[in-house]
């Protein structure tokens, strides 16, 4: 099943197919992401461009939307918590046939300051709102260690 089996929640048969369905995401990708819910991987960079910076996430599983109200992402770390707002309005999954599942991209703004202050090892959670839905992706450092114990 994998390291990821304990973090999902429901009856043995979907947390194993979400364990499976994660595993082959990551199977499929050669970077580390910045965190994993029960059936998304999210990865994530920065970016300049004409002085403005941006956090650039893709979020690849069964998320499949298309909103035109945006989204915002709550990043808890160690002694800070961002909450960043989507750069544009519209966005919409794509799919992708490989795993069966979508791909999302969604852009965020943040301040210079901001993205040295956001380091993969001290990050504890991830949310990400859009339209009506939740999702909460953590650190797989914090998954493995949560299954050590």
């Amino acid at each position: 099943m994998g390291v990821f089996s304990k973090i999902f929640g429901g009856n043995k048969t979907s947390q194993a197919e979400d364990a499976d369905y994660i595993e082959t995401v990551l199977k499929h990708s050669e970077d580390a992401p910045l965190g994993v819910s029960d059936q998304n991987v999210i990865y994530a960079g920065y970016n300049e461009l004409g002085g403005y910076y941006y956090l650039q996430t893709y979020v690849i599983g069964r998320l499949n939307t298309k909103t035109k109200t945006g989204a915002t992402l709550l990043v808890d770390g160690e002694g800070y918590n961002l909450s960043l707002k989507s750069d544009m309005d519209e966005i919409e999954s794509d799919p992708v046939d490989i795993f069966k599942g979508n791909a999302t991209r969604i852009d965020f703004e943040i301040e210079k300051d901001t993205v040295e202050k956001i380091k993969r090892s001290t990050i504890k959670s991830i949310t990400l709102n859009i339209k009506k839905n939740t999702f909460v992706f953590k650190p797989i450092a914090k998954i493995k260690e949560e299954n050590e114990q």
